[in-house]
């Protein structure tokens, strides 16, 4: 299905979506030539989550590896032994297919210092990597399964998402087809896809990489930056008259120019890629029924047993904080209801918790806003439970964290270590990077016998 002459190296399969990237292409390739594939990995962070929060990202390397599985432990000890480095050249925000292309990589290596084109298979070479975490991995990007698929595709794909410097949310392929029709229009005369300027895959393995196993293609930028620049007035009157022609042809490529405005403000190759719709479903079903233990899950119904459930399959990692919030995203007020509940029980599944923390912290209703506050106040971590109290935007949250703390400070005088003094001073310490949340509990510290820390 040929959409234009810059995709003549790129099948586009029917219900394919298109996303458009600006990527640091020099930097796609070191990563892919120069990293470590386990340094890489140590650095993501699932896209979404709070900065530094390795919670989201570990959930799901236990979705693919099975806790206490000897893949697990190699990919965690190859973690481990890049975890300096990786801390000192910062995060890298991955979506999770992202991270399972870097996991099956890493699982497939001996070598802990071996980056991914030295990990990845040509067409035709098996992987050596464990049987069960190639299928977990593949569910994400069926070519690392594939003997016949060219890995080195997907291996610098990934690359070339964490090289990122902005995205535009994907589009039906047949509606960026349609919106380039209207723009090569002799009004406004712009071809969206012309002929690559180069191939955004490393040169000397680009002619080796069949067509059918490439999800990215790069495209002019020249067309793209003369269509945005041109004068709002011309650009608004050729579009208005399109929607006069077709009944709301002109919305549809307006927000796409505007989008692609903000897209192009970021210096670097534009690229086109193939955005794979999330691994496919899996009926509803208790966690021990799972098949394989790598099910998403996603109830239909919220209860206690059900909030319960998912703790427990994201605590095994047989669903991940994605789904996770998917599912409650769907469940409305009732899911919300459920995993705050399940959310104070912390000596059950704490990480699971954590991730009921991050949910509920874009809820501002009254309830979720103190169930957040009494999760804060007897959760195992502080600090990774007061970064998801600072995503909360509720105006009334700093009052109620205020009183909350207030309440817990002895009346006696006499505390130990392991007192509710000692567990007041922790959560405050915990909220200094948060000024509108430290600036209400501050205060508190002079009834403390603590310095005030600085």
């Amino acid at each position: 299905m040929p959409i234009g002459a810059g995709f003549v190296r790129l099948e586009v399969k029917a219900g394919d979506r298109i996303e458009f990237l600006v990527v640091d292409s020099p930097l796609a390739r070191a990563l892919f030539h120069g990293i470590p594939a386990a340094r890489l990995l140590a650095r993501t962070r699932v896209a979404g989550g709070h900065g530094a929060d390795d919670t989201a990202r570990d959930v799901h390397l236990r979705s693919l590896l099975r806790a206490e599985s000897p893949a697990y432990e190699a990919v965690r000890r190859a973690i481990a032994r890049h975890a300096r480095v990786a801390e000192d050249e910062g995060t890298l925000e991955a979506s999770e297919s992202t991270i399972a292309v870097l996991v099956w990589a890493v699982a497939s290596a001996p070598d802990a210092d071996a980056s991914l084109s030295e990990i990845a298979p040509a067409a035709g070479e098996a992987s050596p990597c464990d049987p069960e975490v190639l299928r977990a991995c593949a569910r994400y990007d069926a070519r690392l399964a594939s003997r016949a698929a060219d890995k080195r595709a997907p291996a610098f794909e990934a690359c070339v998402r964490l090289a990122a410097l902005g995205s535009l949310r994907p589009r039906a392929a047949d509606r960026v087809r349609w919106i380039a029709t209207q723009l090569e229009r002799a009004e406004i005369g712009v071809r969206l896809f012309g002929d690559p300027p180069t191939s955004i895959f490393p040169r000397r393995v680009d002619d080796e990489i069949a067509p059918s196993d490439r999800r990215m293609a790069a495209i002019h930028r020249a067309p793209l930056d003369a269509l945005v620049a041109m004068d709002p007035r011309e650009l608004g009157s050729a579009i208005g008259r399109m929607d006069r022609a077709e009944r709301g042809a002109g919305a549809e490529v307006a927000t796409f120019v505007a989008d692609l405005a903000r897209l192009l403000a970021e210096d670097g190759t534009v690229v086109a890629a193939l955005s794979q719709p999330d691994p496919p479903e899996i009926d509803d079903a208790p966690p021990s029924e799972l098949p394989g233990g790598f099910a998403s899950w996603v109830p239909t119904e919220w209860t206690p047993a059900t909030a319960g459930a998912m703790a427990q399959a994201l605590e095994v990692g047989k669903t991940t904080p994605a789904r996770a919030r998917t599912a409650v995203a769907r469940g409305g007020e009732a899911a919300l209801d459920a995993v705050g509940a399940e959310m104070l029980e912390v000596t059950g599944h704490a990480s699971a918790s954590a991730v009921f923390a991050e949910i509920l912290s874009y809820s501002d209703r009254p309830r979720d806003v103190l169930r957040l506050v009494t999760y804060f106040a007897i959760a195992p971590d502080p600090v990774r439970a007061a970064r998801a109290l600072s995503a909360c935007t509720a105006a009334e949250l700093p009052r109620v964290l205020g009183a909350w703390l207030d309440g817990m400070l002895p009346t006696d005088g006499q505390d130990g270590p392991e007192s509710s003094a000692a567990r007041v001073t922790a959560c405050i310490a915990s909220l200094k990077p948060y000024p509108r949340l430290y600036g209400a509990v501050r205060p508190l510290l002079t009834r403390l016998a603590v310095a005030t820390p600085e």
